[in-house]
């Protein structure tokens, strides 16, 4: 699990509240749930044998630019945090370390279909850039379907800058944080 450098996260069908499966190269390997009725956002992230994997949690009350934690559910060892960047045009968030320093930083792939998506349709899937100041890393990239489906590729990261946890535990506080 997580040896790979493509991903899928799709919102699942027919269900209240948010929740989402994760693929690695076809084969799920997560189920996701947004913990229901709390003040603060909590996501929990299982394997397929219901065993919990990833946390996602907030110690502030409001998502506006809330900094997010990630962690390892096995080892109670924090992995990073994802913190929102404040933007009327775009969607920004940056990956942070343990430390919380920026690792990389994810942006709405650019402004002129971000307006589009604000201000005409929702219907343009979203997408996304995963780089640094030295470069792009990777991408999450919207599919159009019923439910809110992404693929994650990371193949451009050739020095395993990111941890793909990060990345998934984002690709799914994004869409559910910014309602996709």
């Amino acid at each position: 699990m997580f040896e790979s450098n493509q991903y899928k996260v799709k919102q699942k069908a027919l269900s209240i509240g948010n929740k989402y499966l994760v693929y690695e190269n076809g084969e799920q390997i997560l189920d996701s749930a947004q913990k229901k009725l709390r003040l603060k956002e909590d996501f929990r992230f299982k394997d397929m044998d219901g065993e919990p994997v990833l946390k996602v949690t907030t110690d502030e009350m409001l998502d506006i630019a809330a900094s997010y934690t990630v962690e390892d559910e096995r080892t109670g060892e924090p992995i990073g945090g994802i913190k929102e960047e404040l933007s009327f045009f775009q969607h920004k968030w940056k990956l942070l370390d343990t430390e919380g320093k920026v690792i990389a930083d994810i942006i709405e792939d650019n402004i002129a279909l971000a307006l589009v998506r604000r201000f005409v349709t929702t219907l343009v899937p979203f997408s996304y850039r995963i780089g640094t100041e030295n470069g792009q890393l990777g991408s999450i990239n919207g599919k159009l379907s019923l439910r809110d489906t992404y693929e994650i590729n990371l193949s451009e990261d050739i020095e395993d800058v990111l941890d793909p946890r990060m990345v998934i535990a984002a690709t799914v506080l994004i869409d559910a944080i910014e309602s996709n």
